[in-house]
């Protein structure tokens, strides 16, 4: 346990009664009212003014009530050595504590100080387990004496140093100059086994270490009791500091700061005390300040004893309002001195730790929970999770190291709003947390706002930007016709200005008429001769994955006036064909006009190599009015663990064109092209 003794300097406001010469400072003591010294503790504090190499005593309190409020010193450099407790060899009541810090006063001014009395004394513990006090008779003990061996004459002349054990207890040792060991030696009586006896040397004892000697009684593998004796030697250093310093403190009540709390505890009692008034004590969590002098928030309670001196417990009923895992408690306090302490107290806090965005894969549906688990004896342990509050979904948590528990979920999507919560044994346990999924990515200019015209030649995307969508009308250009272009006319309800217009046409080209597909796509276009080439496809980077493709369309179909019968299915009303094809295809596919090997169905897809999921809409009727339409994206099975690469997106109002079969009087007007999540 730490204890505080406060050396208090302020460094305004001083006492008009404090007299100080030409040439003097002022420092001022005083104890923290909440320390576990009080003044018949054995602290002495000594003054030193320092001369280069040459210390000089001028100040010796040996109580805390002789010290006074202020202290005017000449200005100069000086030593401020403190210790507490006796230097004593061996005892079981007294640790020894020895700090100094320099400081220097200047004229007119207080100087502060701030000395950490760091523990000297060696902590040697003997832990006598249950089954010690069951097996054996009373009257057993453990000797541990500042020696290589154990001598029983040597030790009961006092020649050797040594503490007797006849229960658990710390016991505190300074090692003599020159010593390193400590031996120690157990003995007892078993009603049938007689005498037993168990020693063991512990060599290169350090200051400042805690070394346990446990002993039990335990059964070996033929089922016999044998008697055990262990030492822990892990524990090198052992943080026990006393603080002399002009700030505010904070003591835990009966247990270490150093050490990581748990939420599930009772509660925690904190010590806070300044030498002038406290103004301002904040508690800071997971990102939440709360003011602990104004308003103090649920499951924690503040006991005010004066202006100076406060009483702060934390209960497990706080923690409803924190996320689980390792969680830092952060007090901020400050006095009217100008004082200030930051403090930070680690706690594992039970309940569902926060999402990140590493910890879900919204393409495959799947996130991974974290949660703490302090309850050792729970027999289930569930994370439910909800993206309407309504309807929950409940999966296995599985136990790992430190407390922390996983499960893993499916069908977890994008814009959505999830709340979960850790289950223990059907309760739920910790705070529910939310977590919002990012909306899922879009395609650019899926909206048919941005249009450029380059000699002639219209494009939908914006001049100068990279372009996504393309057309055929790089081809068209030859015959001075257009296949798809801006047009005002736009769906019901847009707030956009433009939408696409596909017009299929027969083109005259150097005297030979062509049909064209008034066409749309994503992907790129290329002329050789009379025919082209789409390349369909282009990377797209799947943030999750969309449910369907939807788009608003109004379109005519026209009789076949061009290449009727070829194919055999190409005769009457043309066909409006719109698919959505999402593939793990490295680089676009080539649709050749020239080479009909090339060609595909809608049909092929299922099929087709490289296709995740696709959908299409084929339409031989005509809706010469504005309409939204949905196309669910069928997922292939055999590609249900592959992430795609590309993206094809694809509208023409004659879906014969790659024969250059279709109708003149064929047309489509295309809108706000959304993918659905």
């Amino acid at each position: 346990m730490s204890m505080v003794l406060v050396v208090a300097a302020c460094s305004k406001d001083i006492d008009a009664s404090v007299e100080m010469a030409t040439g003097e400072g002022a420092m001022r003591f005083a104890l923290a009212a909440q320390s576990d010294i009080t003044a018949d503790d054995s602290v002495v504090i000594k003054i030193y003014k320092v001369d280069g190499e040459d210390e000089s005593l001028i100040r010796r309190y040996d109580s805390v009530n002789d010290v006074p409020d202020y202290m005017s010193l000449l200005a100069g450099n000086y030593v401020a050595k403190v210790q507490v407790g006796q230097k004593r060899a061996v005892s079981f009541d007294e640790k020894y504590y020895y700090g100094e810090s320099e400081f220097e006063v200047k004229p007119s001014e207080v100087a502060a100080v701030t000395v950490d009395c760091k523990l000297q004394s060696t902590i040697v513990a003997v832990n006598y387990d249950a089954t010690v006090a069951e097996k054996l008779s009373e009257g057993y003990f453990t000797t541990v004496a500042i020696a290589e061996s154990y001598d029983k004459q040597a030790i009961a002349t006092g020649d050797v140093l040594s503490l007797t054990y006849e229960e658990s207890k710390d016991g505190y040792v300074m090692m003599p100059e020159g010593q390193t060991s400590l031996y120690w030696h157990f003995e007892g009586t078993h009603p049938v086994e007689g005498d037993i006896v168990k020693e063991g040397l512990i060599e290169n004892v350090k200051p400042a270490a805690r070394y346990t000697i446990t002993l039990k009684y335990s059964k070996d593998a033929p089922g016999n009791l044998v008697f055990e004796a262990t030492v822990d030697e892990s524990m090198e250093e052992y943080d026990d500091v006393i603080i002399f310093s002009p700030d505010p403190t904070i003591l835990g009540d009966g247990f270490d700061l150093t050490e990581q709390q748990l939420s599930t505890t009772a509660s925690r009692t904190y010590n806070v005390a300044s030498l002038a008034a406290i103004s301002t004590m904040t508690l800071s969590v997971s990102g939440v300040e709360y003011d602990l002098l104004t308003n103090v928030p649920a499951g924690i309670t503040v006991d005010k004893n004066d202006d100076l001196t406060y009483k702060v417990t934390v209960t497990e009923a706080f923690f409803a309002q924190v996320a689980g895992g390792a969680q830092a408690l952060t007090f901020h306090i400050e006095d009217v001195d100008g004082g200030k302490l930051n403090k930070e107290v680690n706690y594992l806090v039970q309940g569902v730790m926060p999402l990140s965005t590493s910890d879900y894969d919204l393409w495959f549906g799947n996130v991974t929970f974290k949660a703490t688990v302090l309850n050792t004896a729970a027999s289930s342990v569930k994370i439910a999770y909800s993206a309407d509050g309504a309807t929950w979904t409940e999966v296995a948590a599985t136990a790992g190291e430190n407390n922390t528990y996983t499960a893993v979920g499916a069908d977890f999507a994008a814009e959505k709003n999830y709340t979960y919560k850790l289950v223990v044994d059907s309760v739920e346990a910790g705070k529910a947390l939310t977590h919002q999924t990012a909306a899922g990515a879009q395609i650019p200019n899926g909206d048919m706002e941005s249009w450029s015209d380059a000699g002639g030649v219209i494009y939908p995307y914006a001049a100068g930007a990279s372009p996504f969508w393309l057309t055929g009308n790089d081809g068209a250009k030859m015959a001075d016709a257009t296949l798809t272009m801006s047009s005002t006319d736009v769906r019901p309800g847009s707030t956009g200005q433009y939408s696409a217009y596909l017009k299929s046409q027969k083109a005259a080209v150097m005297g030979i008429g062509k049909f064209a597909a008034g066409n749309l796509f994503v992907g790129t276009f290329s002329m050789s001769g009379l025919n082209g080439t789409v390349n369909f496809g282009r990377d797209f980077k799947f943030t999750a994955k969309p449910k369907s493709l939807s788009f608003w369309m109004k379109h005519n179909e026209g009789t076949i006036n061009e290449g009727a019968g070829t194919p055999a299915e190409a005769t009457g009303t043309d066909k409006a064909t719109i698919m959505v094809i999402i593939t793990n295809w490295d680089t676009p596919y080539a649709v050749n006009t020239a080479d009909t090997s090339t060609f595909f169905t809608m049909a092929d897809l299922a099929t087709m190599e490289g296709v995740i999921g696709y959908g299409y809409i084929e339409k031989r009727e005509s809706a010469t009015e504005w309409a939204e339409y949905t196309i669910d994206i069928t997922y292939r099975e055999d590609m249900k663990n592959v992430k795609p690469k590309k993206l094809v997106v694809s509208f023409t109002p004659s879906g014969f064109g790659d024969y250059f079969t279709g109708s003149t009087d064929s047309w489509m007007y295309v809108d706000d092209i959304i993918f659905n999540y």
